[in-house]
């Protein structure tokens, strides 16, 4: 994706106000609340994945690389309590960071910098997390040995990797097309924003070569996001799909877990070795 696209993005989701879920400012859960958009119910059940493993290693010192909104560096804060730095490439990506935590009363670090030289001492934090940041890059292996560099012995890496495949998401391109034939969608149907085609198993190829162990892959997303929609019926959809999520729990550990050729995304975790 060009820089010249996500400035417009971010630009555009600063300015807020639109009445369908194209671009949402805030996709946060209040503690004590549900999701109740397609966006919100993906970010909360990535942080609830997320979570898990910060917790493993009892991890206090976090940092969200490829922040955009700042969501899951905000779920970190609110319902962990941990240390806290976002950091992004775009102005408007940590302005919108900055307000979500300062409407909150809440502290973080914010920094305005490249993933792939983030200038962080080695052995900063106990943890990275990124939530679609690397397939938008060809050189995965330096902003995974960047990671690496800043992680502290026995850090973990969190990495939500959305590369171009075939996966459920075909489905919302298939209702743009329907919407596009009737008049009711004038955007593009594909977004212009840069992928790469690297599989799952390629990208933990990648975490190895760089020096991190205990590798592991999960494919999760269930669920297309359809993107636009009238929010009104973006939360009867989310209402619905909450429902199916808590008959899989009585079945799976991490109900939003799904097959490789399905999947949306899938989640790369990997830890710096201990040199204890």
């Amino acid at each position: 994706m060009s820089q010249e696209a996500f400035h417009g993005k971010w630009a555009a989701i600063q300015k807020g106000g639109v009445e369908s879920n194209l671009e949402e400012k805030s996709i946060y859960v209040e503690k004590g609340t549900v999701p109740c958009t397609q966006r919100q119910l993906s970010l909360y059940n990535y942080f609830l994945f997320i979570q898990e493993h910060l917790q493993k290693i009892s991890a206090q010192k976090v940092i969200e690389l490829g922040c955009g909104r700042g969501t899951i560096g905000l779920y970190c804060k609110t319902y962990m309590g941990l240390d806290v730095t976002l950091m992004d490439n775009e102005e408007n990506a940590i302005g919108i960071a900055r307000e979500a935590f300062g409407s909150r009363n809440l502290d973080a670090n914010f920094l305005v910098g490249d993933a792939l030289k983030t200038g962080i001492p080695e052995g900063t934090y106990d943890a990275t997390v990124s939530i679609g940041l690397a397939e938008h890059l060809d050189n995965v292996e330096e902003l995974f040995a960047e990671q690496l560099k800043i992680l502290h012995p026995g850090g973990v890496m969190i990495s939500l990797n959305i590369p171009k495949k075939f996966s459920v998401q075909h489905l919302n391109f298939v209702m743009r097309m329907f919407k596009k034939c009737f008049g009711l969608y004038k955007g593009k149907i594909f977004k212009d924003y840069y992928r790469n085609t690297y599989s799952a198993q390629e990208y933990a190829v990648f975490a190895k070569n760089v020096g991190f162990t205990n590798v592991a892959v999960t494919h999760v997303c269930p669920f297309p996001i359809y993107v636009p929609i009238r929010r009104s019926t973006d939360r009867r959809i989310v209402a619905i799909r909450r429902g199916i999520l808590a008959l899989r729990k009585l079945f799976m550990h991490y109900p939003y877990k799904t097959n490789s050729l399905m999947a949306h995304a899938h989640f790369l975790v990997g830890y710096k070795p201990d040199m204890k």
